[in-house]
C-alpha cells in the first residue's frame, strides 16, 4: 500500500484547535443554528445578567455616553461586546451585518480596551484586573472573527488598515489578516521594542497581545524576529492548536524553531522531568512524528535516541516510522549506532519495496542493538522509564529473523521478554519452533518448547524430521497426532473426553491470549456420570471467559459452572498469565477466577495482592474477583482490605466494592459487616489453640481485645516461645496476624457500636444472639454495654412493666456472664421475639444512670466507650450561640471525621448524617489545610439543629463541647 509521506499526522483535535486562514488548512465550522437565537438564550441566561449587576456596581463607573450608543453601530457592539461577554455575539453581527461590520467591531473593542474610555474605577482598585477581563472578552471577539475571516472572499483590508494607529491595533490586524505578511514583516521586527507602558494595563495592551503574532506567522522569517520577544500571554497552557497554527502557516520548516529552547518553553513543549528540561516533551515528540519533513525526522530521532537517557519508547510510540518509512530509513541512514540500523532493518524487511537491494543482507546481526541497549540497561538502567524497556524489547522481538527470536529467547528470564517472545511466537509459530528447537538443551527452553507445540501442533512440521522425531520423544507427542493438531498433555485433559452442549464449538469464536496453553489445564471430572471435557470444549470455555468480563459473564458461564469444579482450572489459567508476567492487555485470567473461584482462590489470591501494590489496576482487579467469588470468606478479606490497604484509594476501593457486595445480598454494609466479623478460629469461648509440634498452647482475647497466651498447664505467658520448626514459626506467624488484625477489628466494632448507639441501628433478636452474643470475639464487646429493647423500630417494649426510671416504654438490659439477659435488679429478663434490639443511649435510661453506673462497678465492666457515664444536653440546657468565635483545634477536626462526621469540600466545615434525613454543619474559619493543620481556628456555628431528636442533638452538642474544648 503506498503511503502519502507528505500527509501531516496530526490528529484531527489539534487541528480543530487551529486559528484558521485564508488558504490555510480549513477549520469545521460550528453546528448550524440561528446566530441571534443562540445571542438570544445566552443574554437570557443567568451568567449575563450576573455580569450586566456586576459591572453596573459600585466598583466602576462606566461611560454613559458610550452606554448608549446603538448596537447597530461597530462601536455600539463594540460596547455590547465588553459588557456581555457574550461569544456567539460575533455570529449574530456576520449574520445581520456582515463581515465586514464584525471586523470593525472588534477593532472598535480593541481600542476602547486601550483606551481605557469605556470606565474607570471609582476607588483605583483591582484596575489591571478589570482591565485584563476586558481585554481577554476582546480577545474571544477577535478569535470569532479570524474564524470568519479565512471563510469570507470579504476585502476588508482598508477597514484593518484603519486599526493599524497604535501598537495593539498594528497586532491585532497582523493577527485577523496573517495573510497581509507585510504587516506581519512590520509587527515581527517592532515586537522587540514594544515594552513600554503603565503597569496597571501591562495585562491589556500591546505587551500582553504581541504573543499572538506567533498565530500570524508566514515564514521562518518570523519566528526568527519573534524569538525572545513574546511571551507565551495569548497562549494557552500547552496549546497543541496553537502549534498547529504555527505549523499552517509556515509549513513543516517551522519544526527547527519550534525545537529550540525558546520556543518549547514558548508552547510548554519541554519534558516535564526535573532532570531533564532541556529536552523535548511527550507533546513536542508527537508533533516531530506527525510532520512530514527530514528536519522534524532527525530531531525526534535526536531526542529519542541520543542523550544519556534514551527514550526509544517515546519514538516507537510516536508512530513516525510507519507513517513516513521512507523517510526515516533516509535520515536513519544518516546515523552510525546499532539501534538505528535496527529500526532501518526493520523497515526494510516490512517494506522490502523502499530497499529491494538490501531486503536479504540486512538481516545479518539485525537485532543486536536493541539486545546491547537492553543489556546495558540491566547493567545501570540508563533507559529512562519501563516503558521504554519494555517497548525496546518488543521491537527487538517484532524484527523477523530466526536470530532476533534467539536474542530474545537468550534474555527469557528478564521482565517483558517472556512477553514479547509469545507474542513473536503466536505471528511466526514455524520461525519459533525452529529456534526453540535448536536450542534444546535447557530445561526452561524445553518447557518453552512444550508449551509451543501444545499451543501450535502444527508448526511441528516445519523442522525436518530427524528434529521432529526429538521433540516428539522430549515431549511426548505421539507421532499420529504430532502435526495433526490435537496434542494430548500428559496428566491434563486427553482428546477422550465429553462436549457439553454449552460447551459446544462456535463457527465465529474469538482468539486466545499467547500465553494460555489450553492442553495444559487440569482435567474437569462433570458431575455428571464422571467423564471430563474434551479438549474442544476446554478451548470453548476458554473462549467463553476471553470474551467475558468481572460483572459480565456470558449467560453460558452459569451453565457451566453447575457441570463440576472449576476452581483449579481457573487457578491454572491464573498461573500460566502470571507465568507469562501478568500482561495487562488481557482479562482472562481475573475472570475466570471471578467465575470459578472458591475460598482457597481467596486464600492464594489474597496472599499476592501486597506484591501488586504498585500495580494499581491489578490490585482493583483483585478485589473485583473477590466482590465476584462473594462467599464469607471472600467478603471477609475485602472487608480487611477496606481497613488495612496500603492506600487511602484502595480502602475506598474496597469499600466500594464491599458496600455493592452488600446490596446484592439484600443488606446494609453495617449488617455484612456482622456477617463477615473474622473469628479467628475462636471457640464458642473465645480460645483457640496454637500447635508447636511438640506443645501447644492456648489463646483468647480479653475484655480489651488484648490476646492472652497459656500453656498446657494454664498458666499465662508473656509472649509465645521462640519458633524452631516450621509448625511452630508457622504458629507464631499466625498468632502475630491475629493480633494485629484483632487490634483493628477491634477498633472498628467500637466504633461501629457508638455509632449504632448514635444513629439508632436496630437488630433483630436472631441477629443480636448470633451475630453479638454468639460470635466469640463481638461477644467481648457486646458483654461491656448496655442494650435496649424496642418494639420494631421506634415503638417499646411493655411500655408499663420495663420502665424503670428510664424512658417509658424502653427495656434497657445488660447480658451477663452466662450470656443471660439481665435487668436494672439483675433479674433474668428474656427478649421477645417481635422486639428489636439496639445499643442504649442515655437518653433511655436518664433517671437510671446512677444504678447501671454502680452494677457496672460491682462487676468491674469496663465500656468501650463512654455510655453510662456519657454527657446528655437536652435543649434547654445548651447555649449554642455561646460556642460561637471559640478557638477550634484543627487535629480534633479529623478525630471527628472518624466518629461519622466528613469534611466538606471545601475543608470550611463538618457535615454528618442522622436519621430522618437531617444533616448538620459545623462551620469553622479559616478552611482546614494540610499544609498548616495547626493554622489557629474558631468555630462560626451550626446548622440543622432544629429538627433533630434528643439523642441526634445531644450527640452535636457533645461533639462541638470536645471540639471548641481545652
Amino acid at each position: 500500500m503506498l503511503i502519502d509521506e507528505d500527509a501531516w499526522g496530526f490528529p484531527d483535535d489539534w487541528w480543530h484547535g487551529v486559528h484558521p486562514r485564508r488558504g490555510g488548512r480549513r477549520v469545521p465550522p460550528p453546528a448550524e443554528s440561528d446566530p441571534e437565537q443562540r445571542l438570544r438564550e445566552h443574554l437570557a441566561g443567568d451568567r449575563g445578567r450576573t455580569r450586566r449587576e456586576r459591572i453596573m456596581g459600585r466598583l466602576i463607573e462606566y461611560d454613559r455616553g458610550l452606554l448608549a450608543v446603538g448596537d447597530d453601530t461597530p462601536v455600539g457592539a463594540a460596547v455590547i461586546a465588553l459588557t456581555t461577554g457574550a461569544e456567539p455575539l460575533v455570529d449574530a453581527w456576520v449574520a445581520r451585518f456582515g463581515v465586514p461590520f464584525a471586523v470593525s467591531a472588534v477593532g472598535e473593542a480593541f481600542r476602547l480596551v486601550d483606551s481605557g474610555a469605556l470606565w474607570r474605577s471609582r476607588d483605583g482598585g483591582f484596575e489591571r484586573l478589570w482591565r485584563s477581563e476586558d481585554f481577554g472578552r476582546a480577545w474571544a471577539v477577535a478569535r470569532q472573527v479570524r474564524r470568519h475571516l479565512a471563510a469570507a472572499p470579504d476585502d476588508v483590508d482598508a477597514i484593518l488598515a484603519g486599526f493599524r494607529t497604535w501598537p495593539a491595533g498594528r497586532i491585532l490586524t497582523s493577527y485577523l489578516m496573517p495573510t497581509r505578511v507585510d504587516w506581519v514583516d512590520e509587527d515581527c521586527a517592532a515586537a522587540a521594542g514594544w515594552d513600554e507602558g503603565p503597569e496597571e494595563w501591562q495585562w491589556a495592551d500591546h505587551r500582553h497581545l504581541r504573543s499572538a503574532l506567533v498565530l500570524a506567522a508566514g515564514h521562518t522569517g518570523h519566528l526568527e524576529l519573534l524569538r525572545d520577544a513574546i511571551t507565551d500571554a495569548m497562549l494557552g497552557y500547552r496549546d497543541l492548536g496553537a502549534v498547529a497554527t504555527v505549523l499552517d502557516g509556515v509549513g513543516p520548516s517551522a519544526v527547527e524553531y519550534l525545537a529550540e529552547p525558546f520556543y518549547l518553553r514558548l508552547f510548554r513543549l519541554l519534558d516535564d522531568g526535573s532532570d531533564n528540561r532541556e529536552r523535548l516533551g511527550e507533546p513536542a515528540i508527537r508533533i516531530m512524528a506527525a510532520t512530514p519533513d527530514d528536519d522534524a525526522m532527525r530531531i525526534l530521532l535526536r531526542h529519542t535516541l541520543d542523550g544519556e537517557r534514551p527514550r526509544p519508547g517515546q519514538l516507537l510510540r510516536s508512530g513516525a516510522m510507519r507513517r513516513y518509512p521512507a523517510r526515516a530509513l533516509r535520515v536513519l541512514a544518516e546515523r552510525d549506532d546499532a539501534v538505528s540500523r535496527d529500526l532501518a532493518g526493520a523497515i526494510v524487511l516490512d517494506r522490502p519495496e523502499l530497499a529491494p537491494a538490501l531486503a536479504e543482507p540486512v538481516r545479518a546481526g539485525l537485532g543486536s542493538g536493541w539486545a546491547a541497549l537492553l543489556d546495558a540497561n540491566a547493567r545501570h538502567r540508563p533507559l529512562d522509564s519501563a516503558d521504554d524497556v519494555k517497548r525496546a524489547v518488543g521491537a527487538l522481538a517484532a524484527i523477523p529473523t530466526e536470530e532476533a527470536f534467539g536474542l530474545v529467547l537468550d534474555r527469557v528470564e528478564r521482565k517483558y521478554f517472556r512477553q514479547a517472545l509469545l507474542a513473536a511466537a503466536k505471528r511466526a509459530p514455524d520461525r519459533a519452533v525452529r529456534v526453540l528447537a535448536a536450542r534444546d538443551t535447557d530445561p526452561a527452553v524445553s518447557e518453552l518448547l512444550r508449551d509451543h507445540v501444545l499451543r501450535y501442533p502444527a508448526s511441528l512440521a516445519a523442522l525436518d524430521e530427524t528434529d521432529r522425531a526429538r521433540v516428539r520423544a522430549r515431549i511426548g507427542v505421539p507421532a499420529r497426532t504430532a502435526v495433526a493438531g490435537a496434542v494430548p498433555s500428559p496428566g491434563g485433559v486427553t482428546s477422550a473426553g465429553r462436549v457439553p452442549a454449552v460447551l459446544a464449538p462456535a463457527s465465529r469464536a474469538g482468539g486466545l491470549p499467547e500465553w494460555l496453553v489450553p492442553a495444559r489445564l487440569p482435567a474437569v471430572t462433570l458431575r455428571d456420570g464422571g467423564e471430563v471435557l474434551a479438549p474442544e470444549a476446554v478451548r470453548r470455555l476458554c473462549q467463553l471467559l476471553a470474551a467475558s468480563r468481572i460483572g459480565r459473564m456470558k449467560p453460558e458461564i452459569d451453565q457451566v459452572r453447575q457441570l463440576g469444579d472449576f476452581a483449579a482450572f481457573a487457578w491454572e489459567i491464573f498461573e500460566q498469565w502470571r507465568a507469562a508476567d501478568c500482561p495487562p492487555k488481557t482479562t482472562l485470567a481475573m475472570t475466570a477466577l471471578a467465575a470459578f473461584g472458591d475460598d482457597t482462590t481467596v486464600r492464594d489470591l489474597i496472599a499476592l495482592l501486597p506484591g501488586w501494590s504498585s500495580v494499581s489496576s491489578r490490585v482493583r482487579a483483585g478485589m473485583d474477583v473477590l466482590a465476584a467469588i462473594g462467599t464469607d470468606a471472600a467478603l471477609t478479606q475485602l472487608d480487611r482490605l477496606s481497613r488495612t490497604a496500603r492506600t487511602a484509594g484502595f480502602r475506598r476501593a474496597a469499600t466500594v466494592r464491599l458496600t455493592a457486595a452488600a446490596e446484592g445480598r439484600g443488606l446494609r454494609p453495617e449488617q455484612l459487616a456482622d456477617r463477615i466479623l473474622p473469628d479467628f478460629g475462636l471457640d464458642a469461648d473465645g480460645r483457640t489453640t496454637l500447635d508447636y509440634g511438640s506443645r501447644r498452647f492456648t489463646v483468647g482475647f480479653d475484655e480489651q481485645l488484648q490476646p492472652w497466651i497459656a500453656d498446657a498447664t494454664g498458666r499465662r505467658l508473656t509472649r509465645l516461645p521462640r519458633p524452631t520448626d516450621d509448625v511452630s514459626t508457622a504458629a507464631h506467624k499466625r498468632f502475630a496476624e491475629m493480633k494485629k488484625e484483632a487490634k483493628t477489628v477491634g477498633a472498628d466494632r467500637v466504633r461501629a457500636m457508638e455509632a449504632a448507639m448514635v444513629t439508632g441501628r436496630r437488630w433483630t433478636p436472631e441477629e443480636f444472639r448470633r451475630h453479638l452474643i454468639g460470635h466469640p470475639l463481638a461477644w467481648q464487646l457486646t458483654h461491656r454495654l448496655l442494650w435496649a429493647a424496642f418494639d420494631g423500630d421506634t415503638m417499646v417494649v411493655d411500655a408499663g412493666a420495663a420502665f424503670q426510671g428510664g424512658r417509658a416504654g424502653v427495656t434497657v438490659f445488660r447480658i451477663a456472664e452466662d450470656r443471660t439477659l439481665a435487668d436494672l435488679d439483675d433479674k433474668q429478663w428474656t427478649l421477645p421475639e417481635g422486639a428489636t434490639v439496639g445499643v442504649a443511649h442515655p437518653w433511655h435510661f436518664a433517671g437510671d444512670r446512677a444504678v447501671w453506673a454502680s452494677l457496672f462497678a460491682d462487676y468491674a465492666i469496663i465500656q468501650p466507650f463512654p455510655q453510662v457515664g456519657r454527657e446528655l444536653t437536652g435543649r434547654s440546657e445548651a447555649d449554642v450561640p455561646a460556642f460561637t468565635g471559640r478557638p477550634v483545634q484543627g487535629r480534633r477536626l479529623f478525630v471527628l471525621s472518624a466518629r461519622g462526621w466528613q469534611f466538606s469540600d471545601g475543608h470550611h466545615s463538618l457535615l454528618r448524617d442522622f436519621p430522618g434525613g437531617h444533616t448538620v454543619e459545623i462551620g469553622y474559619s479559616p478552611g482546614y489545610h494540610w499544609q498548616e493543620p495547626d493554622l489557629p481556628k474558631q468555630f462560626d456555628g451550626v446548622t440543622g439543629l432544629d429538627d433533630l431528636g434528643p439523642i441526634a442533638f445531644s450527640e452535636v452538642i457533645r461533639d462541638i463541647r470536645y471540639l471548641t474544648g481545652p
